[in-house]
């Protein structure tokens, strides 16, 4: 969708949002006029709201982070959707539901599962709308297959990487320290851990964010992913399931060697204490891959958010590592991916500590310095 084409429906949809939530047209006009607000505060806000449960002034924030700088963000823009299905506006949940589609939302299936549609996932509009939406995604799918682009092949190659450090206040070069490793979610970048430096209490300790090595562009910025399947748009169907598989494995085999390097290259500039490894979301994946291949390397380990699957970690690698301590993080509203490698991990042997918080898939603040508390008591 054009940027003009955007924003002219979404100042509709914000007056509509407006008009929802008992407000008047002029404090919606209010809204227009922060557009220098920072987009991303404004879609936490957004989410703590919704949170909260006020579904109406959760759906005028999400527009205002639209118009103010995220664009067409397709997470956005399903998160508004589900405000408006929770309020009982089909059409207008439809409208956004398309929009988010267009922008690149790719995970239709959630739709019929989610029950912030329970309310107008029978309505003959929003039906046509998901139709209209899922055609998107089709089209989407065939544009970016072989047939249209070619067969796919890949290069094995080194590169250089991005590590942001920081270093406590009171910091001695002659003094050993800890070092806390950090690896960011899928489609994140290095500043989802480098920039939360400050969340800590007392951060007596080396603290390093590692960038995922495989790039590519998200609602005009560039992000990353640990594995190159699922880097980009490209779903992979362009090539068969075994294939993608070993491709899958082969990947996080090379970005586990570049944790490792990583690390080992920190203990090289710094002196290194104990080394503690730190992920979210796919970011947690990668932690368990790299450190039940590596047991001697880590200290310990921590995930918010992290799935443990077999392909991440068979039980003869669960056995081999079980002398890592865990601490383990989870959203009280997120699926059950946390609490499943719990529940194995405690089976294997593992010293798990669990940490639940309140809300989904991210991690606040209070969290981090839950995280920082278990590394003192190691």
């Amino acid at each position: 969708m054009k940027k003009s084409t955007f924003l002219a429906t979404v100042l509709t949809l914000i007056l509509t949002a407006s008009v929802i939530a008992g407000v008047s047209e002029s404090s919606a006009a209010d809204l227009l006029q922060k557009l220098g607000s920072n987009p991303g505060e404004i879609a936490r806000e957004a989410a703590g709201v919704y949170m909260e449960g006020d579904y109406a002034a959760a759906a005028e924030l999400y527009v205002e982070a639209l118009l103010s700088d995220l664009g067409d963000n397709p997470v956005v823009l399903y998160n508004l959707s589900c405000c408006y299905g929770l309020l009982g506006e089909e059409e207008l949940a439809g409208d956004v539901l398309v929009m988010a589609a267009e922008a690149g939302f790719d995970r239709l299936e959630m739709v019929n599962t989610d029950p912030d549609f329970l309310g107008v996932m029978d309505g003959e509009y929003f039906q046509e709308s998901l139709a209209r939406a899922q055609d998107i995604l089709d089209e989407n799918a065939y544009q970016e297959s072989e047939i249209v682009l070619g067969n796919r092949l890949f290069l094995e190659f080194p590169s250089f990487q991005t590590i942001r450090v920081h270093l406590p206040a009171d910091y001695d070069p002659d003094e050993s320290r800890d070092l806390v490793l950090a690896l960011h979610g899928y489609s994140g970048d290095v500043t989802e851990f480098s920039s939360r430096w400050d969340a800590f209490e007392e951060a007596d300790f080396i603290f390093a964010s590692l960038q995922a090595p495989y790039a590519f562009e998200r609602n005009g910025r560039t992000v990353y992913s640990w594995t190159v399947f699922g880097s980009s748009q490209w779903d992979g169907e362009d090539m068969p399931e075994e294939q993608m598989n070993e491709l899958y494995a082969s990947s996080m085999d090379l970005s586990s060697d570049m944790v490792v390097a990583a690390a080992e290259q920190l203990t090289q500039t710094y002196d290194v204490g104990n080394i503690y490894l730190l992920g979210f979301s796919q970011g947690g994946i990668m932690t368990y891959w790299a450190a039940m291949r590596h047991p001697e390397l880590f200290s310990g380990i921590a995930t918010f958010s992290g799935v443990l699957a077999e392909e991440t970690a068979s039980d003869e690698l669960l056995e081999s590592a079980s002398n890592i301590p865990v601490f383990l993080g989870r959203g009280s509203m997120e699926d059950d991916r946390a609490l499943l490698a719990r529940d194995r991990l405690m089976e294997a042997g593992f010293d798990v500590t669990f940490h639940q918080y309140q809300g989904g898939h991210y991690f606040p603040d209070s969290s981090l310095r839950a995280f920082e508390s278990w590394v003192n008591q190691q």
